[in-house]
């Protein structure tokens, strides 16, 4: 099962869309452009990345500039983690800052993120815990989360599972996606939580509806081991798919692989998101894997598959960038 130790950027980051846009975090404010005919939506990963370049993120920065803490939250987002831009870290806090100054909740709970990471910026547990708490007091969830990730693992506090588990149970009741995969895991495996399979399949089925790519991909590996279900190749199958295209999720992408390969021999896309797996994956192997499957495939692949395969990359790749859009751009 995954099992991450801090929940760090999963819902916004537009893998592999870094453009060169020059523009600084207080301007100079951007002059509204003249009325347009709403654009075409493009076919390509590519074409929906200039349409992107060229429209949404301009808009971003003017709503952000004119106190939209929406705006400014994904702005600020954006410019620090690098994904229309080379990456601004000091830029973007200061814009999650603006976002955070008008208790927007997942602005603080990003820059809690930050902070607790230590990343992109020196370790400051104390501050982190802060933002966190902020998060949570503004009514969003991944801010008690977040703490509970603390306490579960003893970053910036004492370990305390009891108080994981209450973070992570307040988070569910507040529709937390995350939070619900997290008490799945911890049913399945059985080291904090007992054991309880049936318990961690209902986490794992009302965490995958709510959106989380890991729920959904636990929930695939439940009904390909026969964790209490039936065992179901295809509906784990299906749950796989979901799990690329909810979160962007290598592990999803590649256990979609193995079983197109093996129950529908549809090597096309299978390879296709074998692609997806290699270029996404921050496995030491992957490539290793990779080519494990492929002489595996020995015999099975033709050139019409691999030709096909770059197309179905491109098509899953330009899904999930519209998807990520919507949430980002709205639109």
């Amino acid at each position: 099962m995954r099992n991450s130790v801090l929940l760090t950027w999963s819902l916004v980051v537009i893998a592999a869309m870094v453009v060169v846009l020059q523009v600084g975090v207080d301007g100079p404010v951007v002059t509204p452009a003249a009325p347009q005919v709403a654009s075409a939506q493009p076919q390509t990963s590519e074409g929906h990345l200039e349409l992107m370049q060229r429209e949404y993120w301009p808009a971003l920065q003017r709503q952000a500039t004119a106190g939209d803490p929406q705006a400014q939250w994904h702005y600020g987002f954006a410019l620090l983690m690098g994904t229309f831009e080379e990456p601004k870290v000091t830029a973007g806090i200061r814009w999650m800052e603006k976002a955070a100054e008008q208790k927007h909740g997942r602005a603080l709970n990003s820059l809690g993120e930050v902070y607790a990471a230590g990343e992109l910026v020196p370790p400051d547990h104390l501050k982190a815990i802060g933002y966190f708490q902020a998060a949570w007091a503004a009514g969003e969830p991944l801010g008690i989360l977040n703490l509970g990730i603390l306490s579960e693992h003893g970053v910036g506090r004492s370990r305390d599972t009891v108080e994981a588990v209450r973070c992570y149970r307040l988070a569910a009741d507040e529709g937390s996606p995350e939070a619900l995969a997290r008490l799945g895991t911890m049913y399945l495996e059985g080291d904090i939580l007992p054991r309880d399979p049936e318990k961690a399949v209902a986490a794992f089925k009302s965490g995958a509806d709510k959106g989380s790519a890991d729920a959904s991909f636990n929930l695939a590996l439940c009904y390909l081991r026969g964790n209490a279900l039936p065992k179901d190749k295809e509906k784990a199958l299906v749950l796989a798919e979901q799990a690329w295209a909810q979160g962007g999720l290598p592990q999803g992408a590649l256990l979609a692989s193995d079983l197109l390969a093996e129950t529908r021999g549809d090597h096309a896309r299978a390879l296709a998101y074998l692609k997806l797996f290699t270029a996404f994956s921050q496995e030491d192997d992957a490539e290793e894997q990779a080519t494990d499957r492929l002489v595996r495939w020995r015999g099975k692949l033709v050139a019409a598959d691999v030709d096909k395969s770059t197309v179905l990359k491109d098509a899953l790749i330009l899904a999930r960038a519209r998807r990520q859009s919507k949430e980002i751009f709205g639109r």
